[in-house]
């Protein structure tokens, strides 16, 4: 699963003084961009998740342990507790059958009760094949859905894995109003949906918040729900404020014109580490390693990178620390491979690549790479080791590390350029296309255990011939990789799974398909008097326990 996080243009409200000075249950948060829809199926932005985070539930999520929880649900399936059940398929295979229940007091934000109606028209929408929703593969898992009564109801999925009680992806929409919208013409119902015509519309939401108010690109008026059915928020309304420029929102933060900025959506890393060395006593500040992998994609089909052993003198020959040190006052720490230090499957038992230029310089010169003097390295057919170090122009962060890695690099005698794109050229067309003479510089954010079957099987290598589909751009193709990923999926014993998650992970670090810089770190910059705001470090935002937020200036 990756998630791209643009930065949008900004047309800023002016607000007057009466509207800031606004009573003590108002809580003003400042963000970095604004969704391209509120819509919940057609969009997997993070700045949409938090901002629904406030306004709806999931059925499960991952909770603050990493752990599958329910949140419109009254248990999560499983074999063990008779919820879950094997099933035949009429394809001859054997599927999942999970029974969920819904609360029984959950309403949508104009009072109508939440039922399995409304989830039976979300999974409609979901299968139509004239709906591009976000995440299509939910959806075509689903082979079966049963309604039992108004809040209980069966789905049946195409198989059995390890994560085959993680109900995740499919967001609920109201079929009250939705329905008569989408029957009438499925193919323009993206446009005509009330989440776009009409996001103020108190029935589409049913969190502890609604959507009260929308400018388009600025901001995200919320009040409290009087329909919600969980713990009654302190914070009565809540008013997004989404800014063109990190300057602007710093300014308005220090003119406490916004109370607060999350690290999911605010400043980036080097600018909260800046704001803390100027304000921070004035400021509760915490950082969060997230499961955010930055790494640089290896095109294998470049001759000199298809060799292993420059893969991994590349690696050698630049400092992580040093980067980490310089760039991020010690945060965004090396990490070992894409698997996060706190995800219960990561094993620390692989190949370490620390800063070692004599372990670089043997490497290459075993790969036929030699230098005289301070020379660039050349084979034996005098050709000059060189490649392309590509990213994104919207990147200032990336810009500057890809200063750090050229520089080291060419102390190792390999001549490096530097090419950066706009993102909607380098993940629109250079990866997919596989037009990179190099590597590629860029980060994707995951789940807890997640998979790797995108970016490491080799059936996912995206070519002319599949239409470029797939997220494997190394074009990676190991067998024993491929098989792996099959028995980890396929393994329903955690226990079991252990040993083939680490040996994936040593075969990683050693054949380095990607070369691992750091899971990114995000800084969350809070007034004194804000507490009970938790980052989870993964994909689901903190949003969306926002009833447990509080101020303790009362």
């Amino acid at each position: 699963m990756r998630k791209l996080i643009g930065i949008l243009l900004l047309a800023w409200v002016t607000l007057t003084s009466a509207s800031i000075a606004q009573a003590n249950e108002t809580l003003k948060i400042g963000i970095s961009g604004y969704p391209e829809t509120l819509h919940p199926s057609f969009s997997a932005s993070a700045v949409q998740s938090y901002i629904l985070g406030f306004v709806r539930r999931p059925i499960m999520v991952y909770n603050h342990a990493w752990k599958i929880a329910c949140m419109l649900c009254d248990t999560v399936p499983s074999f063990d507790n008779g919820l879950a059940k094997k099933v035949p398929l009429a394809n001859g295979k054997e599927g999942v059958q999970l029974s969920l229940s819904l609360p029984e007091n959950a309403k949508w934000g104009d009072g109508e009760p939440l039922t399995t109606q409304d989830m039976a028209f979300s999974i409609a929408v979901g299968q139509n094949k004239d709906v591009a929703v976000a995440d299509k593969e939910v959806f075509d898992r689903i082979v079966d859905f049963n309604i039992v009564d108004d809040h209980h109801f069966t789905v049946t999925l195409d198989r059995i894995d390890y994560s085959y009680n993680a109900f995740m992806g499919v967001e609920i929409l109201p079929a009250h109003l939705e329905k008569p919208i989408f029957d009438a013409d499925p193919a323009s119902y993206q446009k005509r949906s009330l989440y776009v015509t009409a996001p103020d519309t108190p029935g589409l939401w049913f969190g502890p918040y609604l959507v009260t108010k929308v400018i388009t690109a600025s901001a995200v008026m919320l009040k409290e729900n009087p329909y919600w059915w969980g713990k009654k928020p302190q914070i009565t309304d809540i008013q997004l404020r989404n800014f063109e420029n990190t300057a602007a929102l710093e300014a308005s933060l220090r003119a406490g014109e916004i109370d607060y900025t999350p690290g999911e959506i605010g400043l980036s890393l080097d600018k909260v580490i800046g704001f803390e060395k100027r304000f921070g006593d004035q400021y509760d500040i915490t950082y969060k390693k997230g499961l955010s992998y930055y790494h640089l994609d290896v095109n294998s089909a470049f001759a000199p990178l298809g060799d292993r052993r420059v893969r991994q003198a590349l690696l050698y020959a630049i400092d992580r620390n040093e980067i980490s040190q310089k760039l991020f006052a010690g945060k965004n720490a090396p990490t070992l491979d894409f698997i996060h230090p706190d995800d219960p499957v990561f094993t620390d038992d692989v190949l370490h690549y620390q800063f070692d230029a004599k372990k670089a310089d043997a490497l290459l010169n075993d790969a036929g790479w030699t230098r005289t003097g301070k020379a660039m390295r050349k084979n034996a057919a005098g050709e000059t080791l060189h490649f392309t170090l590509y990213g994104a122009t919207e990147s200032s962060t990336g810009q500057l590390i890809q200063q750090v890695l050229q520089n080291r690099w060419k102390q190792a005698g390999i001549d490096v350029d530097i090419l950066n794109q706009p993102a909607r050229v380098l993940f629109g067309e250079t990866l997919p296309q596989r037009k990179f003479d190099g590597l590629a510089m860029f980060g994707w954010i995951s789940a807890p255990e997640h998979l790797p079957l995108t970016i490491l099987k080799s059936d996912q290598i995206p070519t002319a011939e599949n239409q470029y589909e797939g997220q494997n751009y190394t074009g990676y193709n190991n067998p024993k990789v491929n098989a792996l990923i099959d028995q980890i999926e396929l393994e329903l014993d955690f226990n079991k799974r252990i040993p083939l998650w680490h040996e994936l992970q040593k075969i990683y670090a050693t054949d380095l398909p990607a070369l691992p810089l750091y899971h990114g770190e995000s800084g969350f910059i809070f007034p004194k008097w804000l507490k009970g705001i938790r980052p989870t470090g993964h994909m689901y935002p903190s949003s969306l326990w926002a009833e447990q937020w509080h101020r303790t200036d009362q």
